[in-house]
């Protein structure tokens, strides 16, 4: 069993490996029209990435109702953050708190923290707040956006559900010191 475990493990490292090395590749690709910008937002920044992945991982750790109602909290914060950033209402200390909503989620899902999930929607909603406040489109814009983030997010619930069955629910803490380590990084300005 525990070689299998790391025949996993190795092979996810793997996979992590060759889409760094594929990124500068993937970086130069160009999608077109407002609804393809919203749709790819949420994967080719770094930051909103690592974001949603960790509302889906935490997701995934609290269970239950948990698994629908976190997401749907995050993604009403992120259209409602962004859509007053358009029409003109100001978020002071955006870029500090995105990198603390980082740290934050990122240290719930290390630290393998449940919470109740009123507490867990207001959680996920601020840092939702934090990563839709920097965006502005129009309704197309807002339709993809919403599809990347929800795919984001529920890829971070898969990879919640695939690490704990295959390996332990310690990975799934890894990714979050991972992502916690990332929101230090970005708050020191080191990306």
């Amino acid at each position: 069993m525990v070689a299998i475990r790391s025949v996993l493990l190795a092979v996810l490292l793997a996979g992590v490996g060759a889409g760094a090395g594929a990124a500068p590749a993937l970086a130069r690709m160009t999608v077109t029209g407002p609804f393809g910008t919203g749709l790819t937002e949420p994967v080719w920044v770094l930051q909103h990435l690592l974001g949603f992945l960790v509302i889906g991982l935490w997701s995934g750790q609290n269970g239950g109702a948990s698994v629908w109602q976190l997401p749907v909290a995050a993604l009403t914060a992120v259209l409602s953050a962004g859509l007053a950033a358009q029409i003109g209402i100001r978020l002071p200390y955006a870029a500090e708190g995105l990198s603390a909503s980082l740290i934050l989620m990122g240290g719930l899902v290390a630290a393998g923290l449940r919470a109740p999930l009123a507490l867990g929607v207001l959680t996920v909603a601020a840092a939702g707040a934090f990563h839709g406040y920097v965006h502005m489109g129009g309704p197309l814009f807002w339709a993809g956006l919403s599809s990347g983030v929800l795919l984001v997010i529920c890829a971070g619930l898969g990879l919640s559900a695939a690490l704990g069955q295959a390996a332990s629910g310690r990975v799934v803490q890894m990714c979050g010191g991972a992502v916690a380590l990332a929101g230090v990084l970005d708050l020191a300005g080191v990306f």
